[in-house]
């Protein structure tokens, strides 16, 4: 399709500059006669003695149709708008022109202007005026101008025809007074052309110039119709000079145009042959192409549900697992807090101590490592988390995940900061926004030097509540930021130290809330997690009841 659109356009692009050509030819072809007529020049008038001369006034009329059609086809619209006062002109000269036949018969007014303008030059010339005043004309007058360029285009060519037949009665007027001189016929000829050649996308020219079979056979075909012309007067020509025998000639004409015409007409019917073959491939290539498109929907539909009975077996796999895990951890925490009572008190039982406390620290690490791939399963499934919205206060959320974290930050040697502001509230599930805090405040721990600094801040934002927590570190390269909050996705230099869950947990949890989270950092400047929560209720979409499904 793009092919045949820019084949339109280099045809349409070929046309115009035709039209311009035309166009520069009368232009000149019209200043040779009146130089002819300032030089008292003969030959630039008056090509034989027997002929009818080129009067001024027509080869005026010549250069403003001529200048009409070379400032029409420019893009300026100013040009344009020179090129329809030019065509108005032609129009109201040719009309006064011709009309001077119906009350001024005698043309010895017009002697001082070097004679009268033929009727036949007039009518042309205004058709011509008339076809490119309305060149653009919209809605159904889009075919004016083209039919008007025709009529101007038949009439001129039919004065050509007079004169190669030399047929005196058409390209004179009143006997010998006034006639069309033969360059003023050739110059109303081009000019006739480029009218039709000024708007290819319009009248039976837009047919003509389709890049398509019909277009292609009627330009095939066209140059034909000179082909009888041609003949006939070139056999009157021979048959005035020669002796030849007329049946003879006239029989040998007719067999050389019929040849000529069966060579056009198998040149075109060869040229679309070839564009049916080709026409052809294409299609065998599309419904090729079709079937592979086929087949490649057939395996993705396959591999859709392939995956989709994995997902679904994963989530089921997932779902024993914490059913079966989950019960018999909590029986060993429980185990192992009966006996942490129950030991004798240090220093008898410290090593015991340590080994419960040990064990209470593994159940509850892989009890927390449940319930991250329980979520991380939902959220990867496309599945609601279970969120039970309420008003809560950001300085309350802040100090108790900051006393989850305190110890490990004690041995560590890192200062805890909490900035935020006493009456501070969101719209948040208590537990999931303690989960995204611990996290962020778990993983600025583990990478701030000892002696650093961890800070938990928060403010209002544009009707939400903002909450950082910024740490002292060296700092996330601009690489691995971009991946921070992808399922599993670790650094090389950390992959060690945790699932990689943490932050893509947060991420959807964050999302679930109608916020959103992000990172900034700089290596080397330590790094800062935001992320945002509904300020009021109405601010957190379709909030209608203290427990929803996100």
């Amino acid at each position: 399709m793009q092919g045949a659109d820019a084949r339109q356009q280099v045809l349409w692009r070929r046309a115009r500059t035709l039209a311009a050509i035309s166009a520069g030819l009368t232009l000149v072809l019209g200043f040779l006669g009146l130089c002819g007529w300032a030089l008292e020049s003969v030959p630039l008038t008056q090509l034989w003695d027997d002929l009818p001369a080129m009067v001024p006034l027509s080869a005026l009329g010549l250069m403003l149709a001529a200048g009409a059609e070379l400032a029409l086809g420019r893009r300026q619209e100013a040009r344009r708008r020179f090129g329809r006062l030019l065509a108005l002109a032609v129009v109201l000269s040719s009309g006064f022109l011709l009309s001077t036949y119906l009350w001024l018969p005698d043309d010895a007014v017009f002697q001082g202007l070097g004679g009268r303008v033929s009727p036949q030059s007039a009518s042309v010339l205004l058709l011509l005026g008339l076809a490119l005043l309305f060149r653009d004309a919209p809605g159904r007058g889009r075919w004016l101008s083209p039919a008007l360029a025709l009529g101007a285009l038949l009439a001129s060519f039919t004065l050509l025809v007079a004169y190669s037949f030399q047929e005196p009665r058409f390209y004179w007027f009143a006997g010998q007074d006034t006639g069309v001189a033969l360059h003023t016929t050739i110059g109303l000829l081009m000019l006739s052309v480029g009218a039709l050649l000024l708007r290819p996308e319009r009248g039976f020219v837009a047919d003509l110039l389709r890049p398509g079979a019909g277009g292609l056979m009627a330009r095939r075909l066209l140059p034909a119709l000179l082909v009888p012309l041609l003949g006939t007067v070139g056999m009157s020509q021979l048959l005035s000079h020669t002796h030849a025998q007329p049946r003879l000639a006239w029989s040998l004409l007719g067999v050389t145009q019929t040849a000529v015409l069966a060579w056009v007409v198998w040149r075109a019917a060869t040229r679309l042959n070839a564009l049916d073959s080709e026409q052809q491939r294409a299609e065998a290539r599309a419904r090729e192409d079709a079937r592979a498109q086929r087949r490649l929907a057939e395996e993705n539909a396959r591999l859709y549900r392939q995956a989709e009975q994995a997902s679904r077996a994963r989530e089921d796999v997932l779902a024993v697992v914490s059913h079966d895990l989950k019960n018999p951890l909590s029986t060993v925490r429980l185990g192992a807090s009966m006996l942490a009572r129950r030991l004798p008190a240090p220093p008898e039982g410290a090593a015991l101590q340590r080994q419960v406390a040990a064990i209470n620290r593994a159940a509850g690490h892989m009890q927390d490592l449940i319930s991250r791939l329980l979520d991380a399963a939902r959220l990867d499934a496309g599945q609601s988390l279970v969120m039970d919205l309420k008003r809560e206060l950001l300085d309350g959320l802040a100090v108790e995940a900051l006393a989850l974290v305190e110890p490990q930050a004690q041995g560590k040697g890192i200062r805890l900061e909490l900035q935020v502001s006493e009456g501070l509230s969101a719209c948040c599930d208590r537990p999931r926004i303690l989960q995204v805090l611990a996290n962020l405040l778990g993983n600025a721990l583990k990478f701030t030097p000892p002696g650093g600094r961890v800070t938990v801040s928060a403010a209002h934002d544009a009707g939400m509540a903002r909450v950082s927590v910024r740490d002292t570190g060296p700092g996330i390269s601009r690489a691995d930021q971009a991946h921070l909050f992808q399922r599993h996705w670790q650094a090389h230099d950390t992959a060690h130290q945790g699932s990689g869950l943490g932050l893509y947990i947060a991420s959807g949890i964050v999302t679930a809330h109608g916020g959103r989270i992000w990172v900034d950092s700089d290596e080397g400047r330590g790094t800062t997690f935001t992320f945002t929560l509904p300020d009021t209720p109405s601010a957190h979409p379709r909030l209608d009841s203290p427990e929803r499904h996100v």
